[in-house]
């Protein structure tokens, strides 16, 4: 079985809003958080070591 990336279901923009209104309305808060590394960030190299810093990701917002 192969992957099919049009037979994906797709969700509309109107469902897509009225899933983050229901959230909104039962006290759900979005909240933009400053970059960082997740808590557990793990590597794919075999070395095991994070590939940027958490400086270099801070330095990064600034850039941008």
């Amino acid at each position: 079985m192969t992957y099919n990336e049009d037979n994906k279901p797709k969700m509309s923009k109107e469902e897509r809003d009225k899933l983050m209104q229901e959230f909104i309305s039962k006290g759900g808060k979005v909240v933009k958080l400053k970059p960082g590394i997740a808590q557990g960030a793990g590597s794919l190299n075999r070395s095991k070591t994070l590939q940027w810093t958490e400086k270099d990701l801070i330095k990064q917002e600034i850039v941008e």
